[in-house]
């Protein structure tokens, strides 16, 4: 690690490298996913490329071309649209390649490594390597904080994937006002449309027809 600590290093990539969530006043249903990737960093909204594409194809029947992030954005005055949210666990890209500044990426290489053995070790809550539990107890704290301001709001909650679906369990963030749809795969590689995720998906395009 370098001079500055796990806590500085994670605080200076979220102000340097967010995606800001998007979640309005009037949100029902919200998607939990789990960091930027290039699409989202180069136009600073999540769910902006491939896999909030096919985000949209789903829900909308095909009606609609743009990726998730961005329709949201752009109707979000606009029903159903802003009664749809998505918030990323990580604010931050956890794969190096999506961290727009490749330099402060290789001066920090045991604090990106940290991020993407997190990423991928959904298998464990608890880790043999102390740097891995620290990066993900203070992502935990981060998406901890954005869960808990959102518990008096009426939702269905969509943790997408693996990953959301570990740390939404770890982070303990209940409410009586929340209804979580299990079981969601992450929206990548047309996953939504695989016969084997049939139910689970009905189940939320169920939910986004309430609205």
């Amino acid at each position: 690690m370098s001079f500055l600590t796990m806590e500085q290093l994670f605080q200076q990539a979220k102000a340097n490298f967010s995606v800001s969530d998007i979640i309005s006043p009037h949100v029902r249903i919200l998607f939990i996913l789990e960091s930027p990737h290039r699409e989202e960093i180069k136009h600073h909204i999540p769910l902006a490329g491939s896999s909030g594409r096919s985000v949209s194809k789903v829900l909308f029947e095909g009606k609609q071309s743009l990726p998730f992030g961005l329709l949201l954005k752009e109707n979000s005055d606009k029903k159903p649209y802003c009664h749809l949210g998505i918030l990323n666990v990580c604010p931050f890209p956890l794969q190096s390649a999506a961290i727009p500044d490749s330099k402060w990426g290789d001066s920090h290489p045991e604090f990106v490594s940290a991020a993407e053995k997190v990423r991928v070790g959904n298998d464990k809550d608890v880790y043999r390597d102390e740097t891995w539990n620290a990066f993900q107890e203070i992502m935990q704290q981060d998406f901890n904080q954005r869960l808990t301001e959102l518990v008096n709001q009426p939702l269905v909650i969509v943790p997408c994937g693996r990953f959301a679906q570990k740390q939404f369990r770890l982070a303990d963030v209940q409410s009586s006002n929340w209804k979580v749809v299990s079981d969601v795969p992450h929206p990548s590689y047309n996953s939504w449309s695989k016969d084997r995720y049939s139910a689970q998906i009905a189940e939320v395009t169920e939910a986004v027809g309430y609205i």
